[in-house]
């Protein structure tokens, strides 16, 4: 009968449900799209940053450990040719030529077995190693490809080129010079900027070799003046932010001039 029909099934679950679902709103395209795109442009407002950030931590943690890695060679050197200071190629050396040899080389060759080194060092005009040059903050050329220098590439991807610093004139009686060295803490890697990855350290044979960076006597407000020099000052004052980086404890700073 009806009444019977009616009563089949009737309260229980499968048809309850039948009756009372109900469809939940979801999000529409538009709010979809707008949420998307306000995430787009959070992330490109913040990205930026935390690069740059992970570029200066990276480079600062590279130099301290090249710095290291320096000094030690430069101790293991020592046991084996002597004191540094009294090395053929640091006294007094003008000339560009010592027992038919460049200095540089003779210095690099002495230094570089105790480098852990993925190239055979050597002097090479950079270009033909693929280096391109380096410049300054402000775009002007401090380091031409055709430049030649002792490299040791490591294994860590650093690169070192050797040279030397002369003070004084080619008649100059108190002229000295002491072997100078470039690090760039990614190798051939961009931006090829000094003091973003090209520092310097060299030795002082005023003060006993010690390894030093430029600029290092300065205060830290003169640092940060030179480290951010501009094309009104000497291009070199962009390397004196090694010396920063070493005066603030092996960190770049907030203020530090990127």
């Amino acid at each position: 009968s009806l009444s019977s029909l009616r009563g089949i099934g009737a309260g229980q679950a499968p048809f309850r449900a039948a009756g009372s679902t109900s469809i939940k709103p979801g999000f529409t395209l538009a709010e979809v799209l707008i949420t998307v795109g306000i995430i787009g442009v959070l992330a490109a407002m913040t990205l930026p940053a935390l690069l740059q950030q992970n570029q200066k931590k990276v480079a600062a943690t590279r130099l301290k450990q090249t710095y290291s890695q320096l000094y030690q060679s430069i101790n293991m050197a020592q046991a084996e040719y002597g004191d540094m200071k009294n090395w053929d190629v640091i006294n007094n050396i003008y000339n560009s030529e010592i027992k038919g040899e460049n200095p540089i080389k003779v210095f690099g060759d002495m230094i570089s077995p105790y480098l852990k080194a993925s190239n055979k060092p050597d002097m090479y005009k950079i270009s033909d190693l693929g280096y391109p040059g380096y410049k300054t903050k402000d775009g002007r050329t401090y380091m031409n490809s055709s430049n030649t220098y002792y490299v040791v590439e490591l294994a860590n991807g650093v690169t070192l080129f050797m040279s030397f610093d002369v003070s004084g004139s080619a008649d100059d009686e108190k002229k000295y010079s002491y072997p100078g060295i470039l690090i760039d803490i990614n190798g051939k890697t961009k931006p090829n900027i000094t003091g973003q990855d090209l520092f310097y350290f060299h030795f002082d044979s005023v003060n006993r070799m010690k390894l030093m960076p430029y600029c290092s006597s300065d205060t830290r407000e003169q640092l940060l003046a030179k480290c951010a020099a501009n094309s009104g000052q000497p291009a070199y004052y962009n390397l004196c932010c090694t010396a920063l980086i070493m005066r603030d404890g092996w960190e770049i700073k907030k203020d530090y001039p990127w």
